[in-house]
């Protein structure tokens, strides 16, 4: 299984509380980059703003974040009559 095989096999977690922060999340340990783990916790989009908003907001330990999009590449050419829809992957990476 690849790294995003196991992080879209991850439940979605989506706290009661109006702001999250890392301690309402249960985080999982995944493969990463140079075979290095990250802890990994699925949000719904629609939350992103409620988990800055909480780390952000911790006083013992603030966090800056880093919002990344990528799109896929098209590849091949298609057939005139297929509209074209992008798929945005979005991942919100922080550090303390």
């Amino acid at each position: 299984m690849t790294k995003w095989d196991t992080i879209l096999s991850l439940p979605v977690q989506n706290p009661r509380t109006l702001e999250i922060s890392s301690h309402d999340l249960v985080w999982s340990k995944v493969e990463g980059w140079n075979h290095k783990i990250d802890r990994v916790a699925r949000i719904p989009f629609a939350r992103v703003g409620d988990f800055v908003r909480g780390e952000s907001n911790n006083k013992e330990c603030p966090a800056s974040f880093y919002v990344s999009a990528t799109r896929p590449k098209r590849g091949g050419r298609q057939s005139p009559s297929k509209p074209f829809k992008q798929k945005v992957d979005g991942t919100l990476e922080y550090i303390l």
